[in-house]
């Protein structure tokens, strides 16, 4: 039995948001300022923090957009199973932690010309 299987779906959401900030944060710095550090441990865990907000934020627009808008795509009469607001929250958090990723790998691929002078 795995830790993560003896937490439930609220507190497996928040730790994946969580991690998604410090993702979106680690790449964010590296693309405005060129480097990986940051000046201090406050200032990490500040930008963290304003990260775990904004990620928060992004989150909860995009899960009301879509749980809106998709039936409008997918038609009224397609059933389709309803997702609980936890549910919808991990798959738009996996979604922007995926695309931080895809950004950071991109962004030190050697055709990207990053390491041009």
């Amino acid at each position: 039995m795995t830790i993560l299987s003896r937490l439930s779906l609220n507190a497996k959401t928040g730790i994946l948001v969580a991690a998604t900030a410090l993702v979106v944060a680690y790449v964010r710095t590296f693309f405005q300022y060129g480097s990986y550090g940051w000046e201090s441990i406050g200032a990490f865990l500040i930008s963290w923090f304003i990260h775990y907000l904004g990620a928060w934020l992004f989150v909860a627009i995009s899960g009301a957009f879509i749980s809106k808008v998709a039936p409008i795509f997918l038609g009224t009469e397609s059933r389709r199973q309803e997702l609980s607001s936890s549910e919808l929250l991990v798959y738009v958090s996996l979604v922007v932690l995926v695309a931080a990723i895809v950004m950071f790998l991109l962004a030190h691929w050697p055709a990207s010309g990053i390491y041009d002078e």
